[in-house]
C-alpha cells in the first residue's frame, strides 16, 4: 500500500481510506479507545540466556548434500537427488537419509540421533537445518557437508514440551505447560536462531489467560515481522518482534472470536467470530485495516478456514457449503459453493486457482474438482462418484493429486490436467500420503502416535506396519524399505530460498 493514495474521512471513530484497488474501513483506533485496561493479554518480559554456538550458520540450506559456497556445479553430483532428504522417526532413533534415486532400496543414513519418544522433531520450514529436542533442550542440527553433520546450536528450556520455528526461520519459540506454582518460571521462550540469545518469554504470573500450543501464531512470508495470540478468553493481540510488544498497546477490540488465520504470504488476518450470525473478518496487518467482513451460516465445530498456499484465496466451510473469498480481487468479492451432503476433505491445489472437495456418506464418496479462474463463478471441472477415497493429496506442482481411501488400503493416481485416471494401487498398509517438494515421490507410511510406542516391543522384520514405500508421481513402486521399529514420523526435507531455487533448476 505504499503506492497507494489515501484519503481520510473522519466519520466519528471511523475513517475510509480509498486506494488504487479497493476501499477499505479501518477498526476503530486503540489510541483513547474506550477498551477497559483490565482486558488481558500476554505481556512478554525480556530475558538473558545465551548459548553461543558450536559452528556458526553460513548459509540458508546447511545441510544440503555436497552444498559449499559459492554454488558450483563440484559442489553436488546433478544426478543423485541432492535435494531429497527423507526424516524418519524409528522407535527411539531420529534418522535422516537419503537416496540416489529412489528407485532401489540403497537407502543411506546420514544422520542418527537417539529421540525422546514424547517430544518432537522436525524440519525447520525452509528446510534448512534439523530441529530436535530432549528434556532441557531443543537443538539444531546441520553442517555444509553431509560428512560432518553435528549441533549448530542448543537452546535451553527446562521441560521444554513443544517447540515451533517461525516461517522465515528467525525464531525459535520454546514450550511448557505452565505452572500456576512458580510464578517466576518460564513457560515460554523465543529464542534469535542465529545467535542463540534468548530475547523474551513468558513467566507463571501470564497463566490464568495462557492459550494452548500453539501460542504463537505467526504471519505469512518470510519476514517475520509480526505474530497473533488468541487467549483462553477469546482475546486476539497482535505484536511486533522488533520489540515484541503490543501492536496498538491494546488488544483487537473484537467479541466471541472462535479462530484466527494468517494468509501465508502476507500480513493479513483471517479471523472467524460472532454468535448468531458467524462473520469472517479481514484485516490488514499493522494498521488493522478493514478489508473484508462477510456473514456466514455455520456451526461452530464445523467451520474452518482454508487459504491458498499463495494467498489467493481463502475458504470457509459453512453450512451447506463454502464462502470463498478472491483476496487479490479489486473489493475482495466472494463466491458461495453449495454442497448439501457431509462434506470429508477439502484441498487447495497448492499455489493454483482449482480445488477438491470429497463429500458425501460412506462408503461410496464423490471427488469434485472446481476452478476459482473465471472471475465472479466457481467452475465445476468434473465429478467423480463412487469413490473410496476419504483423503486428498496434492502433488506440489498442483496437476496431480492422490485420492487416498487409506482405511480400505486404496490409492488413486489422479491427473488433474486432463481429468483422467493415472493408476490405481490397492492393499496399501498406511495412514499418511507424503509428496515429496519436486512432486516426483510419494511416501506412505503407517505411524503411530508417540505416545503408543513401547521401547521393549521387538519387531517382526517382515511386519508391513514397519515399513515405508516410495512410489513414482504415476503410481509404480519404487521401492519397500523396513525399519527395525514402528515409525511414529516421516516428512520430507522442504525446499526453500535461492540456493534451492537455483539447485532445482540444474537438476
Amino acid at each position: 500500500m505504499a503506492d497507494a493514495e489515501v484519503e481520510r474521512r473522519m466519520r466519528g471513530d471511523t475513517c475510509t481510506i480509498s486506494t488504487r484497488r479497493r476501499t477499505y474501513r479501518r477498526i476503530e483506533s486503540k489510541a483513547g479507545s474506550s477498551r477497559s485496561p483490565e482486558e488481558s493479554y500476554l505481556q512478554f518480559i525480556k530475558i538473558e540466556t545465551k548459548n553461543p554456538p558450536t559452528s556458526i550458520p553460513c548459509s540458508s540450506s546447511l545441510t544440503r548434500r555436497f552444498f559449499d559456497r559459492p554454488l558450483d556445479s563440484k559442489c553436488f553430483n546433478v544426478g543423485v537427488g541432492a535435494l531429497d532428504q527423507l526424516f524418519i522417526r524409528d522407535g527411539t532413533l531420529d534418522k535422516l537419509i537419503w537416496n540416489d534415486n529412489w528407485s532401489v532400496d540403497e537407502t543411506v543414513s546420514f544422520f542418527r540421533y537417539p529421540s525422546d519418544k514424547k517430544l518432537p522433531s522436525r524440519w525447520s520450514p525452509l528446510g534448512s537445518f534439523f530441529v530436535s529436542s530432549n528434556y532441557n533442550l531443543v537443538i539444531i542440527w546441520g553442517s555444509r557437508y553431509y560428512t560432518d553433520f553435528g549441533r549448530l546450536m542448543r537452546f535451553s528450556h527446562y521441560q521444554v514440551e513443544e517447540f515451533d520455528i517461525s516461517p522465515g526461520e528467525k525464531y525459535l519459540v520454546t514450550y511448557n505447560r505452565p505452572d500456576p506454582t512458580d510464578p517466576n518460571g518460564l513457560w515460554l521462550k523465543i529464542f534469535d536462531v542465529s545467535t542463540g540469545t534468548g530475547i523474551v518469554g513468558l513467566n507463571n504470573a501470564d497463566v490464568a489467560d495462557s492459550p494452548q500450543w500453539p501460542v504463537i501464531r505467526w504471519a505469512g512470508g518470510k519476514d517475520d515481522t509480526y505474530f497473533a495470540t488468541l487467549s483462553k478468553s477469546n482475546t486476539v493481540s497482535v505484536y511486533e518482534t522488533k520489540t515484541f510488544n503490543l501492536l496498538g498497546k491494546a488488544p483487537l477490540k473484537l467479541d466471541d472470536v472462535i479462530d484466527i488465520s494468517w494468509s501465508p504470504t502476507e500480513a493479513v488476518l483471517a479471523i472467524l467470530c460472532g454468535e448468531k450470525p458467524l462473520k469472517v473478518l479481514l484485516l490488514q496487518i499493522p494498521d488493522e485495516v478493514k478489508l473484508a467482513e462477510k456473514e456466514i451460516t455455520a456451526i461452530v465445530g464445523d467451520c474452518k478456514m482454508h487459504w491458498q498456499s499463495n494467498g489467493e484465496y481463502l475458504a470457509v466451510n459453512t453450512y451447506g457449503g463454502f464462502e470463498f473469498f478472491r483476496i487479490k480481487e479489486k473489493g475482495i468479492p466472494t463466491d458461495f459453493l453449495k454442497v448439501d451432503k457431509k462434506i470429508l476433505a477439502f484441498a487447495w491445489e497448492p499455489s493454483g486457482h482449482r480445488f477438491a472437495v470429497i463429500y458425501g456418506d460412506e462408503p461410496t464418496l464423490s471427488v469434485s474438482f472446481y476452478s476459482m479462474k473465471t472471475p465472479g463463478k466457481v467452475t465445476e471441472l468434473t465429478t467423480l462418484s463412487n469413490k473410496q477415497a476419504d483423503s486428498l493429496f496434492w502433488s506440489p506442482n498442483g496437476n496431480l493429486v492422490v485420492l487416498a481411501g487409506l482405511k480400505e488400503g486404496k490409492l488413486e493416481f489422479f491427473d488433474v490436467d486432463r481429468l483422467a485416471q493415472i493408476s490405481s494401487v490397492a492393499n496399501v498398509k498406511a495412514n499418511q500420503v507424503v509428496w515429496n517438494p519436486s512432486g516426483k515421490y510419494v511416501a506412505t507410511v503407517s505411524t503411530i502416535p508417540q505416545e503408543e510406542f513401547d521401547s521393549d516391543w521387538c519387531s517382526d522384520p517382515n511386519d508391513p506396519l514397519d515399513r515405508f514405500t516410495i512410489w513414482s508421481s504415476g503410481g509404480d513402486c519404487l521401492f519397500v524399505h523396513q525399519c527395525q521399529n514402528r515409525i511414529m514420523q516421516l516428512d520430507w526435507r522442504p525446499y526453500g530460498g535461492i540456493i534451492d531455487d537455483d539447485m532445482v533448476k540444474t537438476q
